[in-house]
């Protein structure tokens, strides 16, 4: 273990892949067997559970984030893009090269992602007891590996021995398995968010969702952000932006949700930020864009 926790007062949790993101910029996508050529591409630390951490720490949240992670230079710019906004790291080796995604973008803001797995896809975290006592939430986000969904079922199952909020963005991997593996997973969580089509593949009602879970969030991209609990359902609709780089409104959706549920708001102003994030988010090219605590605050 190459950085590790030295004590703090309880936090959030994130668990899922250290990557960085070569993002290249293209008019247009090519029909198969075609091209495309490349305007410009963008180094940027990336990973879903990262970008979460990374928005939430720079809005003031004590967080951490367990991840593998290579020895290459990539690994040096992730751990110096986390530890610029105060994320406490605990990272393992387990690859010479660190996670890679390559991210298309064309001029309407529209991505394909390609992913080298690398360290990412060896996600032997070694958690420890004190990691459960130092944080009270727990968000996962898939690694890219066939070992994913065991390792967050049992962080997720020990987070619960400590009275810890899990909350969980599957994404296509997890959604994929099929609503019978997931509620595995489920009966540990606490907040599911998903996209609207990844809600679909599922196949189960809203009422179905919430024997398992406490809160589901469903995001609709253009047309806002849902939340549904036992006592009702709030909708939200987006902000009305020019969308330059979508790379990344899923997480900042869910930082500046969370940002503000951590602080106890209504859970209609939380949408709020969350949407706010998100727009804010997709005007700039790359997925780490977030705004200031100032800004999100205004948000009401």
């Amino acid at each position: 273990m190459v950085d590790g926790i030295t004590g703090a007062a309880p936090g959030v949790a994130g668990i899922g892949p250290a990557l960085i993101d070569y993002i290249h910029l293209i008019d247009s996508f090519p029909q198969p067997g075609g091209h495309a050529v490349v305007k410009e591409t963008h180094r940027i630390a990336g990973g879903a559970a990262a970008n979460v951490i990374y928005g939430l720490s720079k809005l003031g949240i004590t967080c951490y984030f367990y991840s593998t992670i290579g020895k290459d230079e990539d690994a040096e710019l992730f751990r110096k893009s986390m530890e610029e906004v105060g994320v406490k790291l605990v990272l393992n080796i387990t690859d010479a090269r660190t996670g890679r995604v390559d991210v298309y973008v064309d001029s309407g803001g529209e991505r394909t992602f390609f992913v080298h797995p690398n360290a990412a896809g060896k996600p032997e975290l070694r958690m420890r007891s004190e990691d459960f006592q130092v944080n009270s939430f727990f968000y996962l986000d898939p690694f890219p590996s066939h070992l994913s969904f065991d390792v967050h079922l049992e962080v997720a199952e020990r987070a619960k021995e400590y009275d810890c909020t899990v909350i969980l963005n599957p994404g296509y991997p997890y959604t994929s398995l099929g609503f019978g593996v997931l509620k595995e997973l489920l009966q540990h969580v606490d907040i599911l968010i998903l996209s609207q089509p990844e809600f679909s593949m599922l196949s189960v009602s809203e009422a179905e969702m919430l024997r398992y879970v406490n809160i589901l969030i469903i995001t609709l991209g253009r047309s806002g952000s849902v939340a549904v609990t036992r006592e009702g359902r709030h909708f939200r609709p987006a902000y009305e932006v020019k969308a330059v780089d979508t790379t990344g409104a899923g997480d900042a959706f869910a930082a500046g949700f969370l940002y503000g549920y951590i602080n106890g708001y209504e859970i209609e102003r939380c949408l709020k930020m969350g949407n706010f994030a998100a727009a804010y988010c997709i005007q700039r090219v790359g997925a780490r864009n977030f705004p200031s605590k100032d800004e999100i605050e205004g948000v009401i």
